[in-house]
């Protein structure tokens, strides 16, 4: 079933994320290697509202692991409070993934917490090759959300 929230996805209409905005996500990934890297991205509306992604607020891995990331608890704070004093809100969570797909692990799955947020992957499987995907997880509905560079 789609809901008014998944219009956008349903409609198949790319999301579009400014190549700067990507390039400092996988400029973040790079730095943190051999560690998964994470972060927020701020927007102006919930994407699938048509939101803008604005601000890329790359974050520390609190698990310090190849294989798993938790953003630092006292950044976030910060930083979810900077985004609700600029009147934005919480567009994306960002990842990486060191060895392996940018698609969403079984944690990653059930470790996410911002349902109407999209989950941005990098994968850094082909150093000279990374990329970054998009998804929609909520619960055990996990979509791809096409992603296009502005």
């Amino acid at each position: 079933m789609v809901g008014a929230d998944d219009a956008r996805s349903a409609a198949g209409e790319p999301v579009a994320i400014p190549a700067a905005l990507a390039e400092l996500m996988l400029e973040h990934a790079h730095r943190e290697v051999p560690n998964e890297a994470c972060g927020i991205v701020a927007g102006d509306v919930p994407w699938v509202q048509g939101g803008r992604p604005l601000r890329f607020y790359a974050t520390k891995n609190a698990e310090h692991s190849p294989y798993r990331y938790l953003i630092d608890p006292e950044e976030q704070l910060r930083i979810v409070l900077e985004i609700d004093d600029r009147d934005e809100v919480v567009w994306g969570i960002f990842h990486s993934h060191t060895h392996s797909p940018a698609e969403p692990s079984p944690t990653d799955r059930r470790l996410a917490f911002y349902p109407g947020a999209l989950y941005l992957i990098a994968s850094l499987m082909e150093p000279e090759a990374p990329h970054i995907r998009a998804w929609t997880i909520e619960d055990s509905d996990v979509r791809e959300i096409r992603l296009t560079l502005a």
